[in-house]
């Protein structure tokens, strides 16, 4: 796991955060406790370092926040994923995302089929805000493992379900990152649908790529494995990347709907303005035949 420090002066604890202003993730620690904690002053992790235990709140719960919240500072210099993941429930994870953002992998998989135990992974996409990396069954496949270990958190779209035990199953990796599923997260703010579907809502366009799907994916994969031909492989690879490249905004879009669904007082996380390249282009002519379904996938 790569190590990532944060220098104290870049570790804001104002409660202009929604993780720094909440302080039941401590256990033993709910709603009224912190309502409560807020009425007598303390509304943010600086309150609890800066100031003494208000006269009207025990002791002994604000001994135990003060621990918390310094053991998840420590843990947040260093990015300490196996700390922060004993300290933060899973339900309130969300909420560093922004201490995150910079060290995600925005990953999803290709496959023969709908079953690990039947099928195989033909190509691997990771997006890390910057580029994509495209492993390839038969190429660099088995690069994926050592790749997605260098980061602290990863992100995907229904990948809790499907990527992520697919590679499990045929990889034997173990994921200890914290893992954001853009899926349940726009779950929990009754937005549901495929991932297609859910690019749609949010003004999401795939260009040449836009009517293929995971079905598509299959056979452009055997297509290319009966001809050889690159144009095959490319597309399903240009397909693959449009994936992790939308998520990146869909987490953005996430994480802000979350905040205001929980009035949750913090400014909204701002999408960067850059060019995000896909590095493979789909081949029309190979659109085309795949949309026709022509291609007898069991022959």
């Amino acid at each position: 796991m790569k190590e990532i420090v944060i220098r104290d002066d870049d570790l804001s604890l104002e409660n202009d955060h929604p993780l720094f202003n909440s302080f039941t993730f401590v256990k033993g620690i709910g709603v009224k406790a912190e309502t409560t904690l807020r009425e007598l002053g303390i509304c943010c992790w600086n309150d609890v370092i800066k100031k003494q235990c208000p006269e009207l709140f025990p002791k002994q719960k604000w001994n135990a926040i003060w621990n918390g919240v310094n053991s998840a500072i420590e843990a947040l210099k260093i990015l300490d994923i196996s700390q922060l993941t004993s300290l933060i429930p899973k339900i309130q994870h969300w909420k560093m995302i922004p201490n995150l953002i910079d060290s995600i992998a925005y990953l999803d998989i290709e496959t023969t089929g709908l079953s690990p135990h039947y099928s195989h992974i033909t190509t691997i996409a990771v997006y890390d805000g910057v580029s994509v990396h495209d492993f390839v069954r038969g190429d660099n496949l088995d690069e994926f493992p050592a790749f997605i270990s260098k980061f602290p958190a990863i992100t995907t779209f229904y990948g809790k379900s499907f990527d992520i035990p697919f590679i499990q199953h045929e990889m034997g990796i173990d994921f200890n990152q914290i893992h954001y599923d853009v899926c349940f997260l726009l779950r929990r703010l009754q937005i549901k649908g495929g991932l297609k579907k859910i690019e749609k809502r949010f003004g999401i366009s795939r260009g040449a790529l836009e009517d293929l799907d995971g079905y598509s994916a299959v056979l452009l994969w055997k297509k290319y494995k009966q001809t050889k031909e690159k144009e095959y492989l490319d597309t399903l690879l240009a397909y693959n990347n449009e994936d992790v490249i939308n998520l990146e905004f869909l987490l953005h879009q996430a994480y802000n709907l979350l905040i205001e669904k929980e009035q949750v007082f913090t400014p909204p996380l701002e999408f960067p303005k850059k060019k995000i390249i896909n590095p493979f282009q789909a081949n029309k002519r190979v659109v085309k035949e795949i949309l026709g379904r022509g291609t007898n996938l069991y022959r």
